[in-house]
């Protein structure tokens, strides 16, 4: 990566800036990653049209199209997603490829930069579609066609998801009630959080802490809220499956394989022409959204996509999360009650004369799980001198439950149901690390997991 970087410059002063080298569907040769996993580039007269897919599960994420402008001589394309924006260079090859160059400037005052990267894509080879591909290409296109035309909509929905962990099966369930008004104004409603995007600035409230964030809008507001907009650029091979009833409501029913045994399937009420059902199928996740409440240009009241903080005495959920270290350290450690996943109660209260290390993790987040072996480790080498190791997840316990027996994890585990304990010890990143004394003060607290600065405050405490 570093070479190609430095080789760049050389690449740069080598091409012409044209555009027209540039048409067609690109796939990233690294089928592992972590960044933009395609990328298509059509003319529109004078425009240079980019869509962008990036690594997302269990299907890539849409970014939807953005132009692209030539910056000396080479073609940029900046994606606007309110936390970041991401500046994209794409560089035709002298062998055909594409090298595609991007770098993010994030904007969440989390103090993040980004050194960039470059990757390698190669150009896929158009084939032409069949005459039931078609006919559900100009379904798709018509369905896309009526939620860009959307003034304002309310969209009520419960999303199943069933997850096999390998032994055994994991559904959860989401009600989730979306309030949309054109161009840029949108509430999403769900049990755990509330997100306004007012047209400027996008908030996401936290009703049981009274907390907030909030970042820059991202642009293409309607693509991320109502991602139906995108249909007649849907990637993968769509055919029309079936004809059914739905609740009353005639159906069409349309099958898209999208690759890497990933189907979606949507169901398509033929006189509204909106979704009224969707799933996505692999080999270990099922997701089915249904929605049960679809109305269309309804008044809405302005004030579901305003917010004030000061009304209700909110807190900056990020800037608490900054001040933690000072905020908490040398203070009583909130108290908490939490089932482990063994089913079985523990108090905080209940370890006083015990160091408490809380370990916060998830198995969707990488640092924690590069992290999870030195928590391990602590627990066996420390728990003899009167340290006690738990990790905190808030995901289904039986989840968590299969992945530390399968790494053989000897700690114990806390259910922390919709993170309400890591609202409370001010936890906005994953893994965060606390420490509480004997007294029941907290002694450290870390973002990040600095193992050189966890084992000198054991130290101090004596139990390492």
């Amino acid at each position: 990566m570093k070479a190609l970087l430095l080789l760049l410059p050389a690449y740069l002063a080598a091409q012409t800036g044209s555009t027209d080298l540039l048409s067609g569907t690109w796939l990233n040769e690294n089928h592992q990653t972590p960044g933009v996993t395609q990328l298509t580039v059509r003319r529109d007269g004078a425009r240079t049209i980019v869509h962008v897919w990036g690594a997302c599960s269990p299907v890539d994420c849409d970014w939807g199209e953005a132009d692209a402008e030539l910056w000396n001589g080479i073609p940029l394309v900046i994606w606007k997603h309110g936390f970041s924006d991401i500046h994209m260079e794409l560089v035709p090859q002298p062998d055909g490829r594409l090298v595609v160059v991007y770098r993010s400037e994030y904007h969440d005052e989390s103090g993040r930069t980004d050194a960039g990267q470059a990757e390698f894509y190669a150009r896929q080879e158009e084939k032409p579609d069949s005459a039931d591909t078609l006919a559900a290409r100009a379904l798709l296109k018509s369905v896309a066609e009526k939620y860009r035309a959307l003034k304002t909509a309310r969209f009520e929905s419960t999303q199943t998801v069933h997850r096999s962990t390998g032994k055994s099966e994991i559904r959860s369930e989401t009600s989730t009630t979306l309030f949309f008004s054109a161009p840029d104004h949108a509430r999403v409603e769900t049990p755990r959080s509330t997100r306004i995007e007012d047209g400027t600035v996008d908030w996401e409230l936290f009703p049981s802490s009274n907390e907030y964030t909030r970042i820059p809008q991202a642009k293409g507001l309607s693509s991320r809220f109502l991602p139906y907009v995108l249909l007649d650029t849907v990637r993968g091979t769509p055919v029309i499956s079936g004809h059914e009833q739905l609740d009353g409501v005639n159906c069409t029913t349309v099958r898209i394989d999208l690759g890497r045994g990933i189907r979606q399937e949507l169901w398509i009420d033929d006189a509204t022409r909106l979704v009224r059902k969707e799933t996505f199928n692999d080999a270990s996740t099922r997701r089915q959204t249904v929605y049960t409440v679809a109305r269309t240009d309804e008044k809405l009241d302005p004030a579901l996509f305003t917010y004030d903080p000061a009304r209700t005495n909110a807190t900056d959920r990020r800037q608490s999360a900054r001040e933690a270290p000072v905020s908490l350290v040398g203070r009583p450690a909130p108290e908490f009650a939490l089932r482990d996943l063994e089913d079985r109660e523990v108090r905080l209260g209940d370890l006083r004369g015990k160091v408490v290390l809380l370990d916060f993790w998830g198995t969707w987040c990488g640092y924690c799980r590069e992290a999870l072996p030195a928590v391990e480790l602590l627990h066996r080498a420390a728990e003899s001198k009167g340290l006690v190791v738990f990790g905190v997840d808030s995901e289904a316990p039986a989840l968590a439950r299969e992945y530390v027996a399968k790494y053989k994890y000897t700690f114990r585990t806390l259910a922390d149901p919709n993170d309400a304990l890591a609202a409370r010890y001010h936890v906005n990143g994953w893994p965060t690390t606390v420490l509480i004394d004997r007294e029941g003060n907290v002694a450290f607290y870390d973002e990040g997991g600095e193992q050189e600065k966890l084992r000198d405050a054991l130290l101090k405490l004596g139990v390492w």
